[in-house]
């Protein structure tokens, strides 16, 4: 007779429970056409709740092009829309105010919350050992990259970063090739008054390394071997006047 087939999982009662992720909004923001991200920035900027006229007047927009907006905008969940009594007849008009996140504010808290872990590993080479750790943790913990066809043994350095640009655009460091190193034209974790902690860019370094071993880009490390010592390495030199720097070194 044959196994009856497995039933499916039971759904997390949990899950209905929790808020939803801060980058579901940061995500559906990037989906907003022009002319929405340029109502829901000019609330966001406001001290205090706008109406939808004195949003057309700031824009010089039609005020019923303005609502069609900010109705978009309430539905999606990036503004609310209030009241305020005036004591007089009639209706009170519509005060809107931001409640979807800035994404410079999330990634500027994020780069503290980092400082303040980085800073908990202390200093000099026992500081720099504990972050690239963790940053070849995180690889563990990541999903495997997509497959790829394996690189012959003769492959050069330049034909090995090659093989890692996906990854790097994936995290959004918008890699470009230069011979036998790669350019870090951004990075996802800097905002335009403050770069990341030494030990992060250290984080990146470990986590590069373990992606580039799990591609077969460099040998692999005996279990309980440094990362590092004689092997061949992918090494990081960050902030430079061009960028970020990555490539292969013995």
């Amino acid at each position: 007779m044959p196994d009856s087939p497995a039933a499916p999982a039971a759904p997390d009662a949990t899950a209905d429970l929790l808020p939803r992720p801060t980058w579901s909004d940061l995500s559906a923001r990037a989906d907003l056409t022009v002319a929405r991200r340029r109502v829901l920035e000019l609330v966001e900027a406001s001290t205090v709740p706008l109406t939808a006229a004195e949003l057309a007047d700031r824009l010089a927009l039609h005020h019923n092009t303005v609502r069609e907006h900010l109705d978009a905008l309430v539905e999606a969940g990036f503004v609310t829309a209030s009241t305020r009594p005036t004591g007089r007849r009639g209706r009170p008009a519509l005060l809107y105010t931001a409640t979807s996140p800035d994404p410079r504010i999330v990634i500027d808290s994020y780069l503290t919350l980092l400082e303040a872990v980085v800073e908990t590993f202390g200093t000099g080479h026992e500081a720099q050992e504990i972050a690239l750790s963790v940053g070849r943790r995180w690889a563990e913990l990541s999903p495997a990259p997509a497959a790829a066809d394996p690189l012959p043994e003769s492959a050069s350095d330049s034909d090995r970063l090659a093989a890692l640009l996906p990854d790097l655009a994936l995290m959004g460091f918008a890699p470009r090739l230069d011979g036998e190193r790669v350019v870090l034209k951004a990075c996802p974790l800097i905002t335009r008054s403050r770069a990341p902690h030494p030990l992060v860019c250290a984080i990146h370094e470990g986590f590069l390394n373990a992606i580039a071993r799990r591609r077969g880009l460099l040998p692999a490390v005996p279990e309980g071997a440094p990362d590092h010592g004689d092997r061949p390495l992918l090494a990081i030199y960050p902030l430079l006047d061009d960028g970020c720097h990555a490539r292969f070194e013995a």
